[in-house]
């Protein structure tokens, strides 16, 4: 054989070869391979798998994957459907791994809210009890000390054993504190009535049952009345609850 014919029989070989490659090896060197495949992730996504392994940095290949172009519709359907089921398991895995210390903090929270609520409760039956410490002491007009109170002076002083600062007359009283209902009243709670003048001038201390104490006036000076009597049920205001 010639050197030129050995030459034309290289040449084609080798265009059968390429023709090889390109015809039946086109599934392996023109196909997009998939970046992730979902069975390998369905291996090795397991409900005793922390979401972190299956996927470092929060969603790993799922985002970035792309389907086998020659799958066809029905099966690049099924496998969207196994990759969004994968991503939603991977998410309640990351939640359930942040329960326990969501749950302590929510426990945390609540048991302090309860407790500021019992505390509070505590302070105001402790108030009602001092309160009524002082019945029979004498009222003075402008008193602020068990030597003879005067309405506000009274529930000043009484305050004041406790820690709790109110202003000194009924008005300035009334603009503190939260504002209860009569039916809410709890002892310690401020009740205010309008008497002998327009708006707020007496008040009292709440000491529950429907009872409160307070400095009347020179005749009774401390002592304990029901809301529901007529003369202070059509003079009600309202209540008010500073602890």
């Amino acid at each position: 054989m010639s050197t030129r014919q050995q030459w034309t029989s290289a040449w084609l070989c080798l265009c059968l070869t390429l023709l090889v490659l390109f015809a039946g090896g086109e599934t392996n060197y023109l196909r997009p391979t998939p970046v992730f495949a979902a069975s390998a992730l369905a291996d090795h996504l397991s409900p005793a798998s922390p979401a972190r392994d299956v996927f470092p940095s929060g969603s790993i290949m799922l985002d970035n994957y792309r389907p086998d172009r020659g799958a066809t519709m029905e099966e690049l359907r099924l496998e969207a459907e196994q990759i969004a089921e994968m991503k939603k398991e991977a998410r309640e895995l990351a939640a359930a791994q942040k329960s326990p210390q969501q749950y302590l903090l929510a426990s945390r929270s609540i048991h302090l809210a309860e407790y500021a609520k019992f505390e509070k409760a505590r302070r105001g039956h402790l108030i009602a009890q001092k309160a009524q410490h002082f019945l029979g002491k004498p009222y003075v007009w402008g008193g602020t000390n068990p030597n003879g109170f005067d309405c506000s002076g009274f529930t000043q002083y009484v305050y004041s054993q406790f820690g709790v600062q109110v202003p000194r007359n009924s008005y300035d009283q009334y603009q503190v504190g939260k504002t209860v209902n009569k039916t809410e009243l709890q002892p310690g709670d401020l009740v205010f009535f309008s008497t002998y003048a327009p708006g707020p001038s007496h008040l009292g201390i709440y000491i529950g049952e429907g009872k409160f104490v307070h400095a009347l006036n020179q005749d009774t000076g401390v002592i304990t009345s029901a809301l529901d009597a007529d003369y202070y049920r059509d003079r009600f205001l309202g209540g008010k609850r500073v602890l």
